[in-house]
């Protein structure tokens, strides 16, 4: 009986957290990243994703719930700019529905994990300055 007086805080903690995390929606446990394939024509174009700067063709693996701006330039050739934004994916519309059933799944929207892009494959056509 000591015993379970003792851990008695220790054990409501843990089965709050379980709890918690049983409840919390689906997407909490989803990945927060996403990869996007990024290619140009012609290949071997500069590209400039959220500031950060890579060659085509590349794969960029970026946080789910952020739009991203994307700048594709080479020299003779007319930049193309893209913004690809971010939507609700199914597994957020799933933690809307449990929402009205329980209030814990609101927690999963809170997270990158409920978010998708819009386009994950992108193909970039520069044209000649001429």
């Amino acid at each position: 009986m000591y015993l379970y007086k003792k851990f008695q805080p220790v054990i409501c903690v843990l089965l709050c957290i379980s709890i918690l995390l049983a409840t919390s929606g689906c997407s909490v446990f989803r990945p927060w990243n996403e990869t996007i394939n990024v290619s140009s024509y012609p290949e071997d174009a500069n590209i400039t994703v959220n500031g950060l700067r890579y060659k085509t063709p590349a794969q960029i693996s970026l946080r789910r719930n952020e739009s991203i701006a994307i700048q594709c330039y080479k020299k003779g050739y007319l930049p193309y700019n893209k913004v690809i934004k971010s939507e609700l994916n199914a597994t957020g519309i799933l933690d809307v529905a449990g929402t009205f059933l329980f209030i814990f799944p609101c927690i999963g929207l809170l997270t990158p994990g409920a978010f998708s892009f819009e386009e994950t494959n992108i193909n970039m056509s520069l044209y000649d300055e001429n």
